[in-house]
This record gives structure tokens, sequence and C-alpha cells, in this order.
């Protein structure tokens, strides 16, 4: 239990030193602040009461975000949009990232909510990829043949899923 208080301490620092280290680069987006009513750092309890949701599992953190992925239930849409899925990453029972999944058919209505929500993307990359890079976490929008992707995800998440593959990375490489 002194564990996981002083590593959910550690992570809240890392969030702070985060948005610090950003702050200072010019980005700016009006970032999301979570999902709905549902802020960064909050507990898998505090969603599952706002938000209703399917499952919550344990995940691979070398494949997804966070420890832990929930899916909500099909009754949560993005705007008007009724997406196929959508799914909350939490590390250390705080909420770090979110996803949705939706059908290319619905890309136009999706990128005129993102653009009206967020203003113009910061980056933008060949083909149907644009991104909002802000001070305390990224916003991406991936378009692809069978679905389109939204994912959002605080840059201590992505400051920590970095300094986790740099250490397998070296560990693989000092084994015998």
């Amino acid at each position: 239990m002194k564990a996981k208080i002083v590593a959910g301490a550690l992570y809240a620092a890392l969030l702070a030193i985060a948005a610090l280290a950003y702050a200072d680069e010019g980005h700016g987006f009006p970032e999301p602040n979570g999902f709905r009513d549902v802020p960064w750092g909050a507990s898998e309890e505090t969603l599952r009461f706002r938000i209703r949701t399917q499952s919550c599992d344990v995940v691979d953190a070398t494949v997804d975000f966070g420890t832990r992925r929930c899916v909500a239930t099909g009754s949560v849409t993005f705007g008007h949009v009724p997406p196929n899925a959508v799914f909350f990453y939490f590390r250390n029972d705080m909420l770090v990232a979110w996803q949705i999944s939706a059908h290319p058919r619905f890309r136009e209505t999706l990128a005129r909510s993102l653009m009206a929500q967020y203003g113009k993307p910061t980056v933008v990359y060949k083909g149907n990829h644009v991104t909002w890079r802000g001070r305390t976490c990224d916003l991406d929008f991936v378009g692809g043949a069978v679905q389109d992707t939204i994912v959002a995800v605080t840059k201590a998440e992505l400051m920590t899923r970095e300094a986790e593959r740099r250490d397998r990375t070296h560990r693989a490489a000092t084994r015998p």
C-alpha cells in the first residue's frame, strides 16, 4: 500500500514536471483535461461512476497506454458520433489516456468536431494523420481504411512509456 502511494506521488510529480517543461515551448491549443467530466488523474472508480463501462482489465504496458484499460458501453458517444469503441487507460489508478475508434463514414463529422473544439492541428502528417500537441497532453487523429482513431494521452504517460522502453532496451542489451 505504501509503495502504491509513493508511486502515485511520483507519477503526480512527473505530470507536473511535464506540464512545466512544455509550458515554455509555446504549445497552445485548448487541451482536453480528461474525458468529459472525468479529469486526467481521476481513479478508475470515478470513471465507472461517471461513465458506463462494460469491463476493466489489466493490459500490457508495452503495447497499450497505462497498465489497466476500461471499455465504455455502446451508449457513450463522441458528440453525435456513435464510436465503435471507447477505451480509457489508467496507470497507478489514474486516468492517463483515452481512445475512440469510429467508422470512416464519420470522418468529416469528427474532423469538424475536433477543429471546432481544439482549433488547427499543431502537426499535420502525410495521409489522414494530425496531432494537437499541448502542454500537458497530445491529441492524435488517425484516419484508417477500416476505422478512424482519436487518442488523447498525457505527457506524463508519454514520458513514462519512453522511460520504460529505454529501460527494457538497456536490460536486453546487458543480458548475457
